[in-house]
């Protein structure tokens, strides 16, 4: 009668495993291997260190392999990737069997963060050379992430008033309190130090000036100790101190062209920067890639900008479209740009008043003069007749609204949701990143290009897979194991 399979721990080897066969031929780790082997390390800044005495240090391209591996598999933290290197059989074959302790990892993750987000624009590199880019099409869109604060400790403006109030009065009576104590004493002696409690109170109060000085500057009302370049913003969990991450999608595979992280609460000022860094990334001056944003990215200076910058983009303007209930909304004025008019729905002409200086900004007003008119009433409550301002921006936003009236350009655009949302329903979702577990902006970019990179190291590793045939350069998974 057969026996049923069970664990024998005494069984021995005749020859020891080697270790090429602990993993399959197309395994991610394998890939990985590959990818960091093509990288010019020293030009991406990640220094070779220099070995002056006791142990030599770790190699930076297996500290790289390391974290890249780790955020593909949706290990991010030093200490669980410290004993993912223990313990997992594949972080085990790519490291060789070596095990650098969290500390090792975190030095080189921070004193290496401007490489680290080199490393995302050479996926895209790559994908490009690969033939995962199709430099027709992409769909920018953003998303808060939560900051690695906690939103019970902020403070708000009026909480930091009422803190320093308190503590202002407090001070003050511990100041009275040693001068009496010390009123009969001989003076201190040089190098005299604040009492424990006195010196914690003034560096308390140095934090609540810097909070309300941070306030000031951003114009804002909530400020957090530990994080103060988050701002709060509406997430997915509610109102949280979060980041905006920024990410550009090609529609071909999915490959994330560009990656940014903001800390402002909109994404007004993001169309045409994001759009250059994709094609800096893509390592093309110019070319036909069109870019699909909601109106989050229409905001008239917006739309003006790309189209100085000859950029094609189809993004609604950020003043939506007027409800069948208001026929005489401001977008249903039309500006003739070449003319300088200004006519109402009612075909009549509007008068030209004059301008001002609104923000920087030139601002044209023009105003109705027809008193005679039958729907006045509907129009404006104005007693002066109804008046409109003209930006510089209005005939692009006006052409803009115009194009997307057409119902090819709308089946165009409904193709936005279908690039850009599964990008960060696959980063949520899947790879289970929803909150920054990095302080300070800087350090929320490497993290946020970290997450992208890995994102594109999924796409291109399918690639891989499938042969060098579709991997110009590197071998195929299995040559690339017998080579080995």
């Amino acid at each position: 009668m057969p026996q049923p399979i069970a664990p024998d721990y005494a069984q021995q080897f005749l020859l020891p495993p080697a270790l090429e066969d602990w993993v399959p031929a197309d395994h991610p780790a394998r890939f990985i291997r590959e990818f960091v082997a093509q990288l010019d390390l020293p030009a991406l800044g990640f220094a070779e260190p220099a070995c002056t005495d006791g142990r030599p240090p770790y190699a930076p391209s297996l500290l790289l392999k390391i974290w890249l591996y780790g955020y593909l598999q949706r290990i991010r933290a030093a200490r669980k990737l410290e004993l993912a290197c223990r313990e997992h059989l594949s972080l085990l074959w790519l490291t060789g069997l070596h095990q650098p302790d969290h500390n090792t990892l975190w030095r080189f993750w921070r004193a290496h963060q401007a490489a680290l987000r080199e490393v995302f624009r050479q996926t895209v590199h790559v994908a490009v050379r690969t033939g995962c880019v199709g430099l027709a099409l992409q769909a920018l869109d953003g998303t808060k992430l939560a900051a690695a604060c906690s939103g019970h400790t902020g403070w708000t403006q009026a909480h930091l008033e009422k803190l320093g109030a308190a503590l202002d009065e407090a001070l003050a009576t511990t100041e009275l309190a040693i001068l009496r104590e010390n009123a009969g004493a001989d003076a201190p002696a040089p190098g005299y130090r604040l009492p424990a409690g006195l010196a914690e109170r003034q560096a308390l109060r140095a934090q609540i000036q810097a909070g309300r000085a941070q306030l000031a500057a951003d114009g804002r009302q909530h400020y957090h100790p530990a994080e103060p370049e988050a701002r709060r913003m509406k997430t997915t969990g509610g109102n949280r101190y979060a980041y905006n991450a920024q990410a550009a999608t090609d529609a071909q595979a999915g490959i994330i062209t560009a990656a940014d992280v903001t800390r402002q609460e909109t994404d007004t000022g993001q169309l045409a920067p994001m759009i250059a860094q994709a094609r800096e990334n893509l390592g093309v001056a110019a070319h036909a890639t069109e870019t699909l944003a909601d109106k989050g990215y229409g905001a008239g200076a917006d739309l003006q900008q790309a189209a100085e910058q000859a950029l094609p983009v189809l993004v609604p303007p950020a003043e939506g479209t007027p409800s069948q209930d208001k026929p005489y909304a401001a977008q249903r004025f039309h500006y003739d740009p070449a003319a300088r008019t200004v006519t109402c729905p009612e075909g009549r002409a509007l008068r030209h008043e004059g301008g001002t200086t609104r923000e920087g900004r030139r601002v044209e007003r023009y105003r109705c003069p027809h008193r005679d008119c039958p729907v006045r009433a509907q129009c404006t409550r104005d007693p002066k007749g109804r008046h409109l301002d003209v930006h510089a921006h209005t005939p692009v936003v006006q052409a803009m609204r115009a194009r997307l009236r057409d119902p090819a350009a709308q089946a165009h655009y409904r193709r936005r949701a279908g690039i850009a949302e599964p990008t960060f329903a696959r980063i949520k979702q899947h790879d289970g990143f929803r909150r920054f577990t990095v302080r300070g902006l800087a350090a929320v970019r490497t993290q946020w290009a970290l997450v992208c990179a890995a994102a594109n190291l999924r796409v291109l590793w399918r690639r891989w897979q499938a042969g060098p045939a579709r991997w110009p350069g590197a071998p195929a998974p299995a040559a690339a194991a017998r080579a080995a």
